[in-house]
């Protein structure tokens, strides 16, 4: 169930353990974001956890090719299942691909109590 923080007006949604993310290392889920719902994914990046929405700034499809497999052969890199392109796990950043210089679209989200939690609008 959502909570509100009524001094920031925003939405905090549980999604995971932290140690469930750092066990399979990306986690894709389907959330509340004000009226709609929106695909995310979380990628644990040492002690950072990270969390962007599940579309290529290319074609706006879906990157996992797989449910909750995101990365690369590699585990370097997030990869789109759709044509291949690179993005950096830190920043989202395409580094190679046809939207090569765009990036994915960053949700925030924060760590609390070995729970990770998606932080949304209320709109």
């Amino acid at each position: 169930m959502p909570d509100r923080n009524q001094a920031s007006e925003k939405t905090t949604v549980a999604l995971c353990r932290i140690e469930a993310l750092r066990e399979k290392r990306t986690l894709g889920f389907e959330i509340p974001f004000g009226e709609t719902t929106r695909e995310i994914f979380l990628v644990a990046d040492g002690d950072h956890v990270r969390g962007y929405l599940d579309r290529c700034p290319h074609r706006g499809t879906p990157l996992a090719w797989t449910p909750d497999r995101y990365l690369d052969s590699r585990g370097e890199h997030l990869i789109c299942a759709t044509h291949g392109a690179l993005f950096r796990i830190g920043d989202g950043h395409c580094i190679a691909g046809p939207c090569r210089g765009d990036a994915l679209t960053p949700v925030e989200v924060r760590v609390e109590e070995g729970e990770v939690f998606v932080v949304t609008s209320p709109t």
